[in-house]
């Protein structure tokens, strides 16, 4: 079966309050007015989900109640972003009045943040009032839905690219004790069964929900270490010099942190690759995981630096408007001080929109071993860049809907449709390496360059 995935800014502008109901034929209005402007704003839907007029209608055409919850209403708004198979979708802010009670501690919602291995669902931190739930107990079900069917609800409502469930897990793991509020139930309580191991016996707990101010309150009686709050050049990027190797972090592509501090991409690239020379490296490993993107120039202008050699592509990548204006990026000029060496990247699924992006030219351009788990980003092209907002008639919602295609040349290095870049190292952690932190990408990496 395939899932829908993705990232959601959750959160919108409407004026309604929560416990209101929007009428059958409200409803099916603001759903059409949204089907048909994501077909008007979106100019690869055509590409890669020719059958999306076809599919959201069916969404549509199912609402039979007289009266729908402003909650199933916002599953439905989700789920036809997602049939879109475009990850960059916006649905709103925290101050819609539908999700504002989650900051202003009007609603209680589940109290546990958990880890997603494959269908499973793994319990990461119990902040119900009597935690009794341990850090990497499995969790069998919760109100008798089981961890599998949770995780599939939660899927098909999070938009994403194409066939990609690496990204949206990532998000589920950020976002779940809210989500499954929006997406799942709003009960006060919650029966849920779990097992510590699988020779041990299944468990039953009954917890509390809590808002949000309980939950930071449990959270701080658990005295966890805090991290540094303060930002820093770090939150950006960090170059290592090891033994036998570099280490480059690419953290993120934020404008906010590009402006802070003053940092120019070629400018950038063109100190690192020097340093890197004038340090004789030959093994470069270089950590995307993480990275969800931002300005594309950081992508782009790494190309000159990891090229080995002359490329048959007849452009870089190609943005293409809603209106079908044209943009054709040329494959840059080899640098002088283009990396010699073996290149080792390290990727997640939120290695996602330009983080993806460079990702895949290392791949192309730099022959770069790829370790980890699938990105988040359609391999050969995605909608993204800026976003057209429209507001849902009957409840001003605002959603922001992809306006430009990404594309990139046909690849001979990797011939997926809908998927992300496949590591040439998959790497499947278990709950135990989580909570032992262990690094088995870098450690991957390491044992290759061992082997050089």
């Amino acid at each position: 079966m395939k899932f829908l995935l993705g990232i959601i800014c959750f959160l919108l502008s409407f004026h309604l309050a929560f416990s209101q109901h929007l009428s059958k034929n409200d409803a099916i209005a603001d759903l059409t007015f949204l089907r048909d402007n994501i077909e008007k704003y979106n100019p690869a839907l055509k590409i890669y989900k020719p059958d999306f007029h076809v599919a959201s209608t069916r969404i549509i055409d199912a609402i039979y109640q007289d009266e729908i919850s402003l909650n199933a209403y916002f599953t439905y708004i989700s789920q036809i972003c997602a049939l879109s198979d475009e990850g960059h979708f916006a649905l709103g802010n925290w101050s819609d009045t539908v999700h504002n009670g989650i900051p202003q501690n009007k609603f209680k919602y589940l109290p546990i943040a958990i880890k997603v291995i494959d269908n499973d669902l793994y319990v990461w931190r119990d902040y119900s009032l009597k935690p009794i739930m341990n850090q990497g107990d499995k969790i069998i079900s919760i109100n008798g839905l089981n961890a599998e069917d949770i995780l599939n609800r939660l899927r098909l409502a999070t938009p994403s690219d194409g066939e990609i469930i690496t990204y949206a897990d990532q998000i589920i793991n950020l976002s779940f004790p809210w989500i499954y509020y929006f997406y799942i139930d709003q009960k006060d309580h919650f029966q849920i069964k779990y097992q510590s191991s699988p020779k041990e016996p299944i468990l039953e707990t009954k917890i509390k929900a809590l808002t949000r101010e309980e939950q930071v309150s449990s959270y701080k009686a658990l005295n966890l270490p805090s991290k540094p709050q303060e930002e820093s050049i770090k939150d950006f990027y960090e170059l290592h010099f090891k033994k036998g190797h570099a280490l480059l972090k690419l953290k993120s592509f934020d404008i906010q942190l590009i402006k802070k501090y003053g940092i120019h991409s070629r400018d950038f690239y063109q100190e690192i690759f020097t340093s890197l020379e004038n340090h004789h490296i030959n093994s470069l490993i270089i950590d995307l995981r993480d990275n969800t993107g931002g300005r594309n120039e950081f992508a782009d202008d790494m190309v000159p630096y990891i090229m080995k050699g002359t490329t048959n592509d007849p452009f870089l990548k190609k943005s293409i408007s809603w209106s079908g204006k044209e943009r054709v990026y040329k494959i840059p000029k080899k640098s002088s001080h283009a990396f010699t060496g073996i290149i080792y990247v390290l990727v997640n699924g939120r290695t996602f929109s330009a983080g993806s992006t460079l990702a895949r030219y290392l791949k192309e351009y730099g022959d770069a071993i790829v370790i980890g788990t699938e990105t988040g980003t359609r391999y050969e092209g995605f909608a993204a860049g800026s976003k057209e907002y429209i507001s849902l008639p009957h409840s001003s919602i605002n959603i922001g809907i992809p306006r430009f295609h990404l594309l990139f040349p046909v690849s001979q290095k990797q011939t997926t449709s809908n998927r992300g870049l496949l590591p040439d190292y998959p790497i499947k952690a278990s709950i135990q390496d989580l909570i032992d932190e262990k690094d088995l990408d870098y450690e991957q990496a390491l044992e290759l360059i061992s082997q050089e």
